[in-house]
């Protein structure tokens, strides 16, 4: 009896999921950014000022998490934090429907802005999935180490002792050969990356 010889493109389904959880900020930031929004909501226009910089806040917490996005977005969304608190004080001279309009246009901004940068990992990590799956297994293979391409060889006859590892050879190696690709590194992609 012959065993089939099994597919590399069953190691290689999870480069677009891969990418996208270090990409992207872990699940519960976003709901308790989600959290923060609907209490800001809820409380009314009276509470808005006072709860903008916390959404603010947490808008920077998450963006921060994202290693990939521009720094500086940080201090904007600090300063911003920091200009609103100063704007609520009796002696800024500004009304308190102005004080409303203000942090409502900064939180507005913020969760824009984190909403576009987070549609646009989603979209690169579905098309990085969508170049890996158009490999063919001769690809892979090219494209890993050696040791790595005799370890494939050996788990495609059968040998799983090394299944674990090679998963996640394989993972990175085309994860990493796909942002390379010329495709990948189009404007877009750099407007990901930076934020």
């Amino acid at each position: 009896m012959v065993m089939q010889q099994r597919s590399l493109r069953a190691l290689a389904g999870g480069v677009g999921c891969a990418f996208r959880q270090r990409a992207l900020a872990p699940g519960a930031l976003y709901v308790l950014l989600a959290l923060a929004a609907a209490a800001a909501v809820w409380a009314g226009r009276m509470h808005l000022p006072l709860l903008a910089p916390l959404l603010l806040v947490l808008c920077a917490a998450v963006l921060g998490w994202m290693r990939q996005v521009r720094r500086r977005w940080l201090g904007a969304y600090l300063a911003a934090a920091v200009l609103l608190l100063v704007l609520q004080s009796p002696w800024s001279g500004l009304d308190p429907a102005g004080v409303e309009r203000v942090a409502l246009a900064a939180m507005a901004a913020a969760i824009a802005q984190l909403l576009i940068h987070t549609l646009r990992v989603l979209h690169l990590s579905r098309l990085l999935q969508q170049r890996v799956d158009q490999l063919d297994d001769a690809a892979i293979l090219a494209l890993l180490p050696a040791e790595a391409a005799d370890a494939a060889r050996q788990w495609q006859q059968g040998d799983d002792r090394k299944a674990v590892e090679l998963s996640e050879v394989v993972t990175l190696t085309l994860l990493y050969a796909t942002l390379k690709s010329r495709a990948a590194q189009r404007l877009w992609l750099r407007r990901v990356l930076l934020g």
